[in-house]
């Protein structure tokens, strides 16, 4: 069987060598990641449009610490891409070169329309603004969806529909039972909210169908940071939102999702935490994503706008002083985990082994006397992944495989600090949440304890003026277009963008469209209709 994870290809350190793309003509570009500062900067240079220089991470210590966790994956492979040969893995086309995939996928994205009820200003999807409809019939979303389950060598578990607006596709409740009847483990929904609040019969058919997942749109606590970002209030709709899933028995669970833009909201990076805690019946987590710049935009407003995931990790700790920079890991710390699990079970499971500079994460504990505690306080999380990727290379070996789990759960104990365990939890039942966490008993798991349990997170998705080739060729987070080509997120919505050439391919002009789905349009100009109470003051 073969492994889900090897060695990292690239070198590790300071300064070094990658390959960028020129923000003005696409052209790639030698790029140099390098220390100044404290920082780490990429700089490149084209010979036709100049030099451009940009903060590629602001903390070159957790620069440092993140590649310690560096792995490649295997390689993917799209049964469904007839443009594929036997057996040639997934790979993107950058100014006429090509670039292999290494990761599986570890969650889709599917966008149903390029429709919206909303014009946000910072929407990276520019929906609504292009003239032309964009939106997957049922029978090719189902065709999308059996692509990303034949995948090999590692079949994709997770998907989300996104868009524009999922909520405002026509038939959304029945992809994601079609979704749940393939086999996908987490059917998501990255949404505004707006449909799921004032509509609570459609939430309760979505659940019914078999969502797992909201990712909910959610920028900050007052209506200011909505006005800014959004151009009218929202705040009122996200507590809607949380308040008919409540109305649900085991409703879904909800991710928040700020788009982070310094100086708008990011002084609210505390707050929305704390939020996340006070709902944490119904909130599970929180992933920040710092904004992307698509587009022109000046050296100087790219120097002040620009927010990176240490600046988020720094913003934590000011306003909240819940956890450290020591508190954070890059995604791959994970990979060793389904590595192991692959090996056990006898086939591959998804394994992210994105860039390691693509995100970070940690898991903070909260008390009822409100004390938070992160994780990596009672566990030793690098000592746990290099020992478990060690166990892991060993069962590999040995005929009797199975035997290596007591040894895993040994490896854990060892890793433990039952001292610094938050009020209640002790080393019995840190174990059952985690061989819960990943499934539907996790919910139950953290119902009997009396703390409450959160994670955070950061994606940063790149522009063209941080562009990073090999963040590209290591992206997870994939779309599959109705064509059933694969391409990795920040080759979709930024770079060398794909998502234009494949939305112009599968759209029709918005009149036509407009003629073709009169209901529809009529619904779209209605919700388009921001409500009074909800508009920017004259």
């Amino acid at each position: 069987m073969a492994a889900t994870a090897k060695e990292y290809a690239l070198p590790k350190g300071l300064p070094k060598k990658t390959g960028s793309i020129c923000p003005d003509c696409g052209r790639i570009l030698e790029a140099t990641l390098y220390e100044r500062d404290g920082k780490v900067y990429i700089d490149k240079e084209c010979p036709e449009h100049g030099k451009f220089s940009d903060i590629y991470w602001s903390d070159v210590e957790l620069f440092l610490k993140a590649e310690e966790y560096a792995l490649d994956g295997i390689g993917l492979h799209n049964n469904a891409d007839r443009t594929l040969g036997d057996g040639e893995n997934v790979h993107i086309m950058i100014d006429g070169q090509r670039f292999d995939m290494y990761s599986c996928t570890a969650l889709a994205n599917i966008d149903l329309t390029n429709r919206c009820n909303m014009n946000c200003p910072i929407c990276f999807a520019n929906a609504n603004q292009q003239g032309y409809v964009y939106e997957p019939s049922f029978d090719q979303v189902v065709k999308m969806l059996r692509a990303l389950r034949e995948e090999d060598p590692i079949r994709c578990t997770a998907v989300q529909f996104s868009g524009g607006e999922p909520t405002v596709y026509p038939r959304l409740v029945d992809v994601i039972k079609v979704a749940k009847e393939m086999g996908f483990a987490q059917v998501q929904v990255a949404t505004n909210g707006i449909e799921f609040a004032k509509d609570f019969e459609f939430l309760k058919a979505c659940k019914a169908a078999g969502l797992n997942t909201i990712y909910l749109s959610f920028d900050g606590v007052s209506d200011d940071i909505y006005l800014q970002a959004r151009d009218r209030k929202m705040f009122d709709v996200k507590l809607k939102v949380l308040e008919n899933l409540r109305k649900l028995e085991r409703p879904p669970s909800v991710v928040l999702v700020p788009t982070v833009v310094r100086g708008v909201n990011d002084h609210q990076i505390g707050d929305i935490v704390n939020f996340a805690f006070e709902n944490s019946d119904v909130i599970r987590g929180i992933n920040f994503q710092p904004v992307a710049f698509t587009g022109r935009i000046t050296r100087e407003e790219l120097t002040k706008g620009r927010f990176t995931l240490p600046d988020l990790v720094r913003e934590m700790e000011d306003q909240t002083g819940y956890a450290e920079k020591r508190d954070w890991y890059p995604v791959p710390v994970v990979a060793p985990i389904s590595k192991f699990a692959s090996i056990i079970m006898g086939e591959n499971k998804v394994t992210f082994t994105v860039h390691p500079h693509c995100g970070i994460a940690t898991y903070l504990f909260r008390d009822d006397t409100g004390k938070v505690t992160p994780m990596p306080r009672f566990i030793d999380v690098k000592r746990f992944a290099v020992g478990l990727n060690q166990l892991a290379d060993r069962a590999d070996k040995s005929k009797f495989k199975k035997l290596y789990l007591l040894r895993v759960l040994k490896l854990l104990n060892s890793c433990l600090d039952e001292s610094q365990m938050p009020e209640g939890l002790t080393k019995k039942k840190l174990v059952q949440l985690m061989r819960d966490v990943m499934s539907d008993k996790s919910k139950k798991t953290l119902a009997a304890f009396s703390w409450k349990m959160m994670f955070v997170g950061g994606m940063h998705f790149q522009d063209a003026y941080n562009y990073d080739i090999e963040r590209v060729r290591r992206c997870a987070i994939h779309y599959v277009t109705p064509d059933c080509r694969v391409i990795p997120f920040c080759a979709y919505n930024g770079g060398p963008e794909y998502r234009a050439e494949v939305e112009k391919k599968f759209s029709v002009p918005l009149a036509e469209w407009k003629e073709r789905n009169k209901e529809e349009a009529r619904k779209l100009e209605e919700a388009l209709i921001v409500p009074e109470d909800q508009r920017p003051e004259a």
